[in-house]
């Protein structure tokens, strides 16, 4: 029986994440897989279970958020763990899926090229991964509840079965997939987030207008 293991790489145990990880759990499990799903924030401070995990699976899953254009931060610690104890890495199969606020892809594809490049230089075998934007807005709820559900579920449909089959997948799924708006709704889309991210920092005090503290400090 096939081992694949699923890394949830978003702090929180419920959300659009772990859905996603749930979907990939079950699709594998119906075609002969033995699966796990492991949450990264609660093992931050110990690694060894991920690491223990990882060395006796054969394909590596990973899926989280994107924040900053890229995975959480703790992404790239783990990263830098597996590359510090990289006896558990034996050319696995890697797959990423992110997804993240932006409707268009772009945006969070850096996230599959960490990933793609990390592969590259530590002997795995990376296959491609699957981008999925507006994600924060589903908070967990099905992948057609999306504005373009049905071409999500289609691509993403397309990525698990190459995902089941060990084969590459390529970036055209999701691509195809992207939500296609004209520029102006776009624009409209983005001063809207702003002014709610304004408010919500004018209401924990926090004043964007004064200047940084760094900009006080010396240069030594």
């Amino acid at each position: 029986m096939k081992k694949a293991l699923i890394l949830n790489l978003s702090p929180r145990k419920t959300g659009t994440s772990v859905m996603l990880a749930k979907r990939c759990s079950e699709f594998l499990a119906a075609r002969n897989y033995q699966v796990e799903i492991l949450h990264l924030y609660p093992n931050l401070k110990n690694m060894s279970p991920l690491m223990a995990a990882i060395k006796e699976t054969q394909s590596i899953i990973m899926v989280g958020p994107s924040y900053i254009d890229t995975y959480p931060a703790d992404t790239v610690y783990l990263l830098e763990e597996l590359e510090k104890n990289n006896d558990v890495l034996h050319g696995q199969d890697l797959y990423g899926i992110i997804q993240g606020g932006m409707p268009y892809v772009h945006t969070h594809e850096s996230g599959l090229k960490m990933l793609e490049l990390f592969a590259a230089e530590n002997g795995l075998s990376y296959k491609g991964g699957f981008v999925i934007g507006m994600g924060a807005m589903l908070n967990g709820q099905p992948l057609d509840k999306l504005l373009n559900g049905k071409k999500v579920e289609k691509g993403f449909a397309l990525f698990l079965e190459n995902m089941a089959n060990q084969d590459n997948s390529p970036p055209e799924l999701y691509h195809q997939a992207q939500l296609k708006m004209p520029g102006l709704v776009y624009w409209f889309m983005a001063t809207m987030m702003n002014r709610k991210i304004d408010k919500e920092r004018r209401e924990k005090g926090i004043d964007d207008q004064e200047k940084s503290p760094y900009e006080k400090l010396e240069l030594s």
